[in-house]
Order: C-alpha cells, then sequence, then structure tokens
C-alpha cells in the first residue's frame, strides 16, 4: 500500500479514536450531572466515530449500498443530535421540545428517503464520497442540517459572549464546524467534510483536553455558569 492512502487510514483512525475518546468524556458528565446537553453531545460523538469507520471501509474499498445510505443518514443524524446538545443547554423549555419534536421529524423523512433510495458506488471516487445522493435525501437533509448548524452557531456565539468562558467557545466551535460540514456536504460541496472532521474533532480535543477530571464531578449548573 503507498503512503499515502496509508497516512489517510491512519489520520481517519486517530480522528475516530479521539472522537470516540470525547463520547467517552460527554457520557461521563452525564452520569456524573444529569444534564441530558452532555448525552447528546456523548450521542453524536458517537455518531461522529461511525462515519469514520465507514469512510475507512470505503476507502479500503468495502462498499455496499446499504452501507453507503446508512452513511448519508448518519451524516445527517449526528448534525441533529449536536444541535440537541446545544438546545439543551440554550433554549427554554417550550422551545426546546418544539426543535426537538422538529429535529425528531426531519429524521424521520431523511431516514425514509435514505431508505427507499438505492445508492450506488457512483458516489465514491478512489474510496472517497464525493458524489450526491438523491434529491429526496439532499432536500431533507438540507432541513434537517441547515437549521441545526445555525442554532448551534447562534447558540455558541451568545454563550461565549455571556460567559466568557474561551474553552467553551472551542468546544462549540468544533461541534458547529463539524455539523456544518454535514450541511455543506449535503448541498453539493462533498469534500469540505473532510477538512471539517480534522479541524472538528481537533477543536474538541482542545476545548475538552483543558478539562481537569474533578472538573467532571462539578454539578451541570455550576459548569453552565462557566466553572472549570
Amino acid at each position: 500500500m503507498d503512503a499515502l492512502p496509508s497516512l489517510i487510514l491512519i489520520s481517519i483512525g486517530v480522528l475516530g479514536l479521539l472522537a470516540a475518546t470525547l463520547g467517552v468524556v460527554e457520557w461521563r458528565r452525564f452520569r456524573v450531572q444529569g444534564a441530558r446537553s452532555h448525552l447528546y453531545w456523548a450521542v453524536g460523538l458517537v455518531l461522529v466515530f461511525f462515519t469514520l469507520f465507514e469512510e475507512a471501509l470505503f476507502y479500503a474499498g468495502i462498499w455496499t449500498s446499504a452501507l453507503l445510505s446508512s452513511y448519508f443518514f448518519l451524516v445527517a443524524l449526528l448534525v441533529g443530535i449536536l444541535s440537541l446538545g446545544s438546545a439543551e443547554s440554550g433554549l427554554p423549555p417550550n422551545w426546546r421540545r418544539v426543535y426537538t419534536a422538529y429535529i425528531a421529524l426531519t429524521t424521520v423523512v431523511v431516514g425514509f428517503f435514505c431508505a427507499t433510495s438505492p445508492v450506488g458506488g457512483g458516489v465514491l471516487s478512489q474510496g472517497i464520497v464525493t458524489g450526491n445522493p438523491s434529491l429526496g435525501v439532499i432536500l431533507s437533509s438540507t432541513a434537517l442540517t441547515v437549521p441545526a448548524a445555525t442554532l448551534m452557531a447562534g447558540l455558541a456565539l451568545l454563550g461565549v459572549y455571556r460567559r466568557r468562558v474561551w474553552r467553551l467557545g472551542y468546544i462549540a466551535a468544533g461541534i458547529l464546524v463539524i455539523s456544518a460540514a454535514g450541511g455543506l456536504y449535503i448541498v453539493s460541496i462533498p469534500v469540505t467534510l473532510y477538512y471539517a472532521e480534522f479541524i472538528g474533532v481537533f477543536l474538541l480535543y482542545v476545548g475538552f483536553g483543558g478539562v481537569r477530571p474533578s472538573s467532571l464531578r462539578q454539578p451541570a449548573s455550576a459548569l453552565a455558569a462557566g466553572g472549570n
């Protein structure tokens, strides 16, 4: 195997390991603090890991129509799940319920189109996903990912402005970059997904890397107020 393909597979593996590790960190936060925002972020990061795993399979020449369809579904779903974490910590209860219902509805629609629109190997170029799925998948995924990324952008900027905790800014930026890349992928700018996965996971690593073990034991209210 040439050096470049090996480097790409190693990079995907490192990013997958980082995403999984950060998912475990957020799961621990949820278990200790009970805040559902951490649960959503943990699930979203695990979904990032699975999309990276599928990308590694594609790059190795392993694909099926079902696997490609699941990939397109997960790319959209992880954006919605990550945004629910932001909504949980940044929206009033009534708006949160409305937004959760919207994400649930659009997720079902995306799942329907992904399940009923077969995807062929034509979307792959040298093992990299560069093509687009069916119009139904594109439109439904756009309805899910664009509002989700927009919500996270607004709440991230508002949170950093109010709390002045720049570590939260790195975490929010990482989530936003990964999510925005999913939206840009769906609207026919697929190459951005690969760059954004690296940048987004790296920003998350920087943000969470500043968390001391003692901070995992703080109540959720203290973290929300900007405590470390």
